[in-house]
């Protein structure tokens, strides 16, 4: 049984890895066909968003009434979603279906995570996550390739059609093969905290990603939506100090060792969307490259991500949590230390040499942040744990997007209004080497420089965000902790 289920959960991770590799490689087709350049950060975000909010209700649900059923109905959602993605006929469209993807979204990776740390002992764990990395890997390597052949071929629409056969796969390999045995609990899911919880970090990330894409964080709708979330949030935390059984449990969220463990992966998933989302841009817009080349900028990252968590895995029982993820996360910071030093002349090797340094640093760090955490808490609390480390980690995203995205709006649109050369053309066509090139070696050259001066923006926001999380890891234990009783 434990090998078919691990089976059906390595697909579904398949599932949703595959997705944000082909949908990066995409992006600048996508935005120039849809002509919605500015809308272009909410095609990430608003999948971040809703995978976001939905996480710690997820994993609330499958600590109280099991983890399968949770698991199907995310799986179920995002295939429909993924399926109206590609029928998407407007930016705004894809971005609605997107948000639908991420409700999906929200059950798959964590509940598939918390599967494993039930099934699997701390040493198993290791090699586990090892495989499950693969599978990252494997997706991060066909993505780009499959992505940018559809696009150059066919369509950017068949790159959402991929996920619907290994969906099927997956669910109906969970319901033949995953027995589990959930006792009955008078328990109740908090369902006015999870509500508060919802719409306010909804209004609270809105907000975020509406500022990303204009001007100013003045706009009225933005300040609304900001007094709103700091309303909803408050009340949430007074209900949930007197909840019996609340959405995020106390011995979560003080947790000494996950505590540190969660703001590590917060900060670094900063890093990792500052290059994911951006290095394709950089790629197509300053260095003329086409999406199949963009993609195959971003393989070293699964690459090595997938090489070095293997590796690490089967040796995790010996190795020091702390000193393992120390290294992992330094990488991070040299890495992103060479992403700022690169511009419009610069040779393709220190683009490739900067992301497999990050893939690296990440391969010998995430693994050990989640086993040391789902080690640290017992079953009827490892399905919260993992959701909110998945939660901070989606968030961290989210907000890494709304952030660079508004760092690199402003940038580029006022570098356009400044130009004599740029001034009143559209930023949109400039995304791609082959619609930028109709306008002239000068004003392609000026519009080159705008969005490189852009990027390195979020680049040096990457590095900051490294190094915060490199600093975390010093807190972190130097022996694995004991497993509690399960």
């Amino acid at each position: 049984m434990r090998k078919n289920v691990t089976i059906a959960l390595l697909l579904a991770t398949f599932l949703a890895a595959i997705e944000g590799t082909i949908v990066a490689t995409a992006t600048p087709v996508m935005a120039s066909e849809l002509n919605g350049a500015k809308l272009v950060s909410w095609i990430f975000a608003g999948f971040l968003l809703f995978m976001a909010v939905s996480t710690p209700i997820y994993g609330k649900m499958a600590d109280l009434y099991g983890r399968k059923r949770v698991l199907l109905f995310g799986i179920g959602v995002f295939t429909v979603a993924s399926l109206a993605c590609g029928l998407a006929q407007s930016m705004e469209m894809l971005i609605l279906f997107r948000a639908a993807q991420g409700i999906g979204a929200g059950a798959v990776l964590p509940i598939a995570m918390t599967i494993i740390g039930d099934l699997y002992t701390y040493e198993e764990r290791g090699k586990i996550q090892g495989v499950l990395s693969a599978v990252w890997g494997i997706s991060g390597v066909a993505g780009p390739l499959v992505g940018g052949f559809l696009v150059e071929t066919l369509s950017w629409r068949y790159i959402f059609l991929l996920n619907v056969p290994f969906a099927l796969i997956s669910f109906i390999m969970i319901v033949l093969f995953y027995k589990e045995n959930v006792t009955e609990t008078s328990r109740k899911i908090d369902y006015r905290g999870a509500i508060l919880f919802a719409t306010g970090m909804s209004a609270l990330l809105y907000g975020l990603l509406s500022g990303s894409e204009s001007e100013s964080f003045a706009e009225t709708l933005i300040l609304i939506s900001f007094a709103v979330s700091v309303i909803l949030l408050f009340w949430f935390y007074r209900v949930e100090k007197k909840a019996s059984d609340p959405l995020l449990p106390p011995a979560v969220i003080r947790h000494p060792v996950i505590l540190v463990i969660n703001l590590a992966v917060f900060f670094s998933a900063w890093v990792l969307v500052s290059m994911s989302a951006y290095i394709p841009i950089f790629a197509q817009g300053v260095l003329g490259k086409s999406p199949t080349e963009a993609g195959f900028m971003l393989m070293p990252l699964s690459l090595f991500w997938t090489l070095t968590a293997i590796v690490g895995g089967r040796t995790i029982g010996i190795a020091s949590p702390r000193y393992r993820t120390m290294t992992g996360m330094g990488l991070l910071v040299i890495g992103m230390a060479i992403l700022i030093g690169i511009g419009r002349e610069s040779s393709d090797v220190f683009i490739y040499l900067a992301v497999s340094l990050i893939g690296i640093g990440f391969g010998l760090a995430q693994p050990v942040f989640m086993v040391v955490l789902q080690t640290s808490v017992d079953w009827s609390l490892r399905g919260s744990a993992t959701a909110v480390n998945s939660f901070l980690s989606t968030t961290g995203q989210t907000l890494g997007v709304a952030i660079f995205g508004t760092l690199f709006n402003v940038s580029i649109i006022q570098a356009f209004s400044d130009s004599k050369l740029l001034s009143g053309y559209s930023i949109d066509p400039f995304f791609q080497s082959g619609t930028a090139s109709r306008y002239g070696a000068d004003v392609q050259s000026a519009a080159e420089q705008a969005l490189a001066n852009g990027l390195h923006l979020v680049f040096i926001g990457g590095l900051v965000c490294a190094i915060l999380a490199f600093f975390m890891t010093f807190r972190l234990p130097k022996v694995r902790p004991e497993d509690p009783t399960n």
